[in-house]
């Protein structure tokens, strides 16, 4: 009889282990995202992570301070998707397809990235 309780105390212990994982994993599939929901977007692992960058616009200015926009983007990077974060790369990659270029600025929702050509 005392061999039956030792069985059933380590199914049961084991069973409890197992369901407390499952609830540790549940916890984290809600908790993360939520706090990322609070941040502003997009944050990864959010549940906006692929939709809060918004629409991009880039102008350059040439030598003589004419601005123009870009709007070929597809011709530049291949394929467009708004919901990449273009600030870090795009200024330098219209800097060196555009010859004229003296300055790039991209805008990306209310954020501004501007670089000098050179």
């Amino acid at each position: 009889m005392d061999a039956l309780h030792i069985t059933d105390a380590r199914k049961s212990r084991r069973g409890l282990i197992g369901t407390i994982a499952v609830l540790v994993v549940i916890v984290l599939q809600i908790a993360i995202p939520l706090v990322a929901l609070l941040q502003p977007p997009p944050q990864k692992f959010g549940f906006q992570m692929y939709s809060g960058l918004g629409g991009v616009t880039a102008t350059v200015v040439d030598g003589d301070g004419a601005e123009r926009s870009v709007t070929d983007f597809d011709q530049l990077v291949a394929k467009y998707r708004p919901d990449t974060d273009w600030l870090p790369l795009l200024p330098e990659a219209i800097c060196d397809s555009d010859a004229d270029a003296a300055e790039v600025r991209v805008e990306q929702s209310g954020r501004v990235r501007s670089i000098e050509c050179g």
